[in-house]
């Protein structure tokens, strides 16, 4: 978070505190719990933005008094109060009624439902393998789908997660050929990743073609699917369900408790519902561990693939991610796997390496090979930083890198002058070593030259192009000259390369450099992966483990040489109490049962 943010969320939290004790004061509430109110309100509101859902009062007389309170619902008998009290756990009453409803849908989506006899189904998944793969987690997960309303399907990259949904959408196509799917994610650019690996794995086992034409063409996002607006308020809910049979999540670690209450809500009597993700990975930006909680606490309903079908030159990254996951086996300092780059984090020697990985661009773009070939070439590297700010956050490093390549192109940046095109970007006249050039911080327009890599930060999907999107700009290939009325941001499509002119562009910002948070359901050949210094807060298990897990072939980390052990120890914990209330849930079900 920048400082500014930092800033401006204390101060919004501090708002919320002052009106909720307003609030309590003006209906009547105990002029002695005035402070008590308002305080715990502050908490709340900071805890929830930190991705917290509930906040835990151990003082007996301050939740006496919290409970008193005309501001506070005391849970069952929640009603309008904007706080609710449950037990020890104080929550927003929006997150309090998002985490019981996701409690109350899962557990009833929890049961058998099986598609055709037993017999059938089985020799419908059966067809799909070979036999020496009988046993594997995959099949199992299969069986699972087609005989149950809930599966969570959990694994790192490499362990099968999209030959697995394949296999089922085509399982599922032929035991119910009037079925209807669809495939969502929560942004829009893994929607498009998720339908084009579908894509490509179902050519794998429908080759003719038949059953992928009864399928869905490409994924969505989970706002468009569930009629999502503004305001939180699905369109699609348990009054109006969604009209599928099957329905199918990727990217599942980053639902949000709100957005996977909605999502629940909304699927049918009939429904099925498919939740595939990494249960390791970063939890959501927004509030709540969903995704990881549910893999913990409905265990019937979850199948974790283990096995990695990566090549053997990637065994280093598996090794040492699943060390990272594992804890580092309790030790401070990890073993190396000698493959993977270790270098002390300097940010003149990570612009040096980014700028030797791009010149197979340069060079590209130079050649002015196709547009698609380009893309290619710039999707094999990523550096990627936990940090946003900072000498080592992808602000600093992006206006380095920015600088470094401009130079080596000598291109001059060209600012566009037509309306709308690019919000502000990040500047790239940072200074690199002993040679600067101009910055237009806090211009209105980004500049624009060849070989600009740029990250979109909003949706528009108009144009088709969502938050996460990353596009090249690169000279029109019909037009021989630099000028920034000739320039287009590519952007990969499903055959060739879509190009925008630069007066088209939405809000984006420069990509070299990336966000950890931002590279999640992004993998790349090649990862220089950025830590913060010793000790710092966000180096925890779960960033590393996304950040290593985002390379396919080669990894570099760039960090002090005790972060990584020590981030291995450091679990990211958010307060939350969806895996108790389905464990009780279950447990007041299995004791009803019997």
């Amino acid at each position: 978070m920048k400082p500014a943010e930092a800033a401006s969320a204390g101060r919004v939290a501090r708002a919320f505190g002052d009106t909720i004790a307003r609030l309590h004061a003006r209906i009547g509430g105990d002029p002695s719990a005035s402070r008590v109110v308002e305080r715990w309100a502050q908490q709340l509101w900071s805890d929830a933005d930190a991705g917290h859902v509930c906040v835990e009062v151990a003082d007996d007389d301050e939740r006496r008094q919290l409970g008193a309170s005309p501001v506070v619902d005391v849970a069952p008998g929640v009603h309008e109060a904007p706080l609710v009290l449950d037990g020890d756990a104080l929550y927003l009453q929006r997150l309090w009624r998002a985490e019981a409803l996701l409690a109350d849908r899962v557990v009833a989506l929890d049961a058998p439902a099986p598609l055709a006899e037993a017999g059938v189904v089985a020799d419908a998944v059966d067809s799909l393998f070979e036999p020496a793969e009988a046993d594997d987690a995959q099949h199992r997960a299969l069986l699972r789908a087609l005989g149950h309303r809930l599966t969570l399907l959990s694994g790192g990259p490499g362990t099968g997660k999209t030959t697995t949904l394949a296999r089922l959408l085509v399982a599922f196509a032929r035991l119910a050929p009037d079925a209807r799917v669809a495939f969502a994610a929560p942004t829009g650019k893994a929607a498009a990743r998720l339908g084009q690996s579908l894509s490509d794995q179902l050519a794998r086992f429908d080759p003719t073609g038949e059953l992928r034409a009864r399928l869905p063409r490409a994924g969505t996002t989970l706002h468009r699917l569930l009629g999502l607006r503004a305001n939180a308020v699905a369109a699609a809910n348990a009054a109006m369900p969604l009209d599928y049979d099957l329905v199918i999540v990727d990217e599942a670690s980053m639902l949000d408790v709100e957005i996977a209450a909605a999502l629940v809500a909304a699927i049918g009597s009939n429904g099925r519902l498919v939740l595939a993700g990494d249960r390791d990975q970063l939890a959501s930006v927004e509030a709540g561990a969903v995704f990881a909680d549910l893999c913990a606490s409905v265990s019937d309903a979850t199948v974790q693939l283990l096995r990695n079908h990566r090549q053997k030159d990637a065994a280093h990254i598996v090794e040492l991610a699943a060390q990272v996951r594992d804890g580092g086996s309790g030790a401070v300092t990890l073993r190396w796997p000698g493959p993977i780059g270790y270098f002390r984090a300097d940010p003149a020697a990570i612009v040096d390496d980014a700028l030797a990985e791009w010149a197979e661009v340069r060079e590209a773009i130079e050649a002015r090979a196709a547009p698609a070939k380009v893309l290619g070439a710039c999707e094999r590297h990523r550096v990627l930083t936990a940090m946003r700010e900072g000498p080592l956050g992808s602000v600093a490093l992006n206006r380095r890198i920015a600088s470094a390549v401009q130079r080596a192109a000598g291109a001059s940046p060209r600012t566009s002058t037509a309306s709308g095109a690019g919000g502000t970007g990040t500047g790239t006249g940072a200074r690199t070593g002993t040679s600067t050039s101009t910055s237009t911080v806090g211009s209105p327009f980004a500049q624009w030259y060849p070989g600009r890599l740029v990250l979109v930060t909003v949706n528009r999907p108009a144009l088709g192009l969502f938050n996460g999107d990353v596009g090249l700009c690169l000279p029109r290939p019909d037009v021989g000259t630099k000028a920034s009325d000739d320039l287009v941001v590519a952007f990969a499509g499903e055959s060739e390369a879509r190009l925008f002119p630069v007066a088209q562009m939405p809000a984006c910002e420069d990509a070299w450099a990336m966000t950890v948070h931002k590279a999640q359901g992004s993998e790349f050949e090649s990862v220089a992966l950025v830590l913060a210094p010793p000790g710092h807060p966000l180096n925890t298990r779960e960033l590393v483990y996304t950040g290593i897990t985002r390379a396919r072939s080669r990894l570099t980390i760039w960090a002090e040489p005790e972060v990584v052990g020590q981030a291995a120890l450091s679990r990211t914990l958010r307060r939350g109490r969806l895996a108790q209330r389905l464990l009780e849930q279950n447990r007041r079900s299995s004791s009803y049962k019997t």
